[in-house]
């Protein structure tokens, strides 16, 4: 069975049989480095006055991976922060200049505005987030 990837934090699932000899290797990023930045990591993020992506890479460092997002940079409307639609925990800080709300939301479904110069907690259940 070939190796595949978990929904939410894209660990890689070694397949039975694979990876003889270097399993360890796997078994360490997935623990020492996905996983920790899952519940520990903090990105900062500059928004360019316009919608900005997250990265989303299976089986190494991502952005949107990480437990806390601080949000810099100057915009001049509410703009977005698109996430994976997959079941995750943010702590996102708005720290962005020109007194407008960020919103986080995926590429579909419903998102939620940080206003400016806050911190919330939110969370997407695989469709929508939430406050």
């Amino acid at each position: 069975m070939a190796s595949t990837f978990s929904t939410s934090l894209r660990l890689e699932l070694i397949g039975d049989g694979d990876q003889s000899g270097i399993w360890g290797q796997t078994t360490n990023t997935n623990l020492g480095t996905l996983l920790e930045q899952a519940i520990t990591g903090v990105t900062n993020i500059t928004m360019l006055d316009t919608t900005y992506t997250l990265s989303n890479y299976n089986g190494v460092s991502d952005e949107s991976r990480n437990a806390v997002l601080v949000v810099g940079g100057t915009n001049t409307a509410q703009r977005n922060i698109v996430a994976p639609l997959v079941k995750k925990v943010y702590i996102i800080k708005n720290s962005t200049t020109g007194g407008y709300g960020v919103q986080i939301i995926g590429t579909s479904g419903t998102g939620v505005v940080i206003p400016n110069g806050t911190t919330a907690s939110v969370y997407c259940d695989g469709a929508n987030f939430y406050a």
